[in-house]
């Protein structure tokens, strides 16, 4: 019986030492600072949102800026993912709120004042918008999200983060600028946003990108009297030229091109978008058809898109004839 009870005894020793080794500061535990907290601290702000948006509510996460595009996605698409399986609020589609994004031109790891949020989320029909930011602070990431009621403008809630650089934050912001996703370049085109990869774009000198053959636009899988003449770039304006026949020498304008839904997809990088700020009808002396401006454009390599139908899937402006 002696025996037995010793051996329990040991038993129970060597349980808590494992136990107390197991949770010591020592290097051989798992500790609180070897564990990627961004998970952790995304459910953290989930759990705090569930707690300040009113149950029933359609939410429209919109924005987490700072300039970390892939992990502004990240939190973004955690956040979405919590609130659609909490089920305490509808959660207003990301295909939804990526459609509005192109229309707006505005960016999802961009800057989005509350003013330009609130008519965001009044697009997308929500009650409730959710936006935030997250700032690098020595070691550390400093999440901040806050909802806001869509149609009184008041914060509904508001709260920071602090976050350890563990190895997922640090997968999503390899070789990013992290000061609202812009890295200043040389030429006329200034200021340029990242490519895909971290590396940034060239800036697409000032000039004129003629084509031959003309790139045509098709629809429903079928090609369209609608060809890509040249494109004109001037310092933040880049101007797309489109006639209704090959050589472009007829006026072509049938309101089908320039009514307003047109917009640029850098086909290096899916996510990022612009829409069409203006257009005209170019002068009869240029017999070049319709043309659209774009501002702030930075890829060399494009697809132009109506949403309701039409495209030119690759426009490559390394393919072009170019003339300074």
């Amino acid at each position: 019986m002696k025996k037995i009870g010793i051996g329990i005894v040991g038993i129970i020793t060597v349980i808590m030492f494992i136990t107390a080794c197991g949770t010591s500061g020592g290097t051989g535990g798992t500790t609180a600072s070897n564990v990627d907290e961004l998970d952790a601290k995304i459910r953290e702000a989930s759990d705090y949102l569930n707690t300040r948006i009113p149950n029933g509510n359609k939410v429209a996460f919109i924005n987490i800026s700072g300039g970390y595009p892939d992990l502004a996605d990240y939190i973004l698409g955690d956040l979405s993912r919590h609130g659609v399986n909490d089920g305490l609020f509808s959660v207003v589609d990301r295909a939804q709120l990526e459609a509005v994004r192109a229309e707006l031109n505005f960016n999802m790891s961009g800057e989005v004042s509350d003013q330009s949020a609130q008519a965001i989320g009044q697009m997308l029909g929500a009650q409730t918008i959710v936006s935030g930011s997250v700032r690098k602070v020595g070691n550390l990431y400093r999440l901040e999200v806050k909802a806001i009621e869509v149609q009184t403008a008041s914060v509904q809630g508001q709260q920071v983060w602090n976050i350890a650089n563990g190895t997922t934050i640090a997968a999503l912001t390899v070789n990013t600028s992290g000061s609202g996703g812009t890295t200043t370049s040389g030429g006329s085109s200034g200021t340029a946003q990242a490519a895909a990869g971290g590396t940034a774009p060239v800036a697409i000198a000032d000039g004129t990108y003629t084509f031959w053959p003309r790139p045509q636009a098709i629809h429903h899988g079928l090609p369209i009297k609608a060809y890509l003449i040249k494109v004109m770039v001037k310092g933040k304006y880049m101007n797309i030229y489109i006639s209704g026949t090959e050589r472009g020498i007829s006026n072509y304008y049938d309101g089908y091109w320039g009514s307003g839904t047109e917009f640029l997809t850098n086909l290096d990088r899916p996510s990022q978008t612009w829409s069409r700020t203006s257009f005209i009808l170019a002068p009869s002396s240029d017999n070049q058809g319709v043309i659209l401006t774009f501002e702030g454009v930075t890829a060399k390599r494009f697809s132009l898109e109506r949403k309701d139908g039409g495209i030119f899937e690759e426009i490559n402006l390394e393919d072009a004839e170019y003339e300074p």
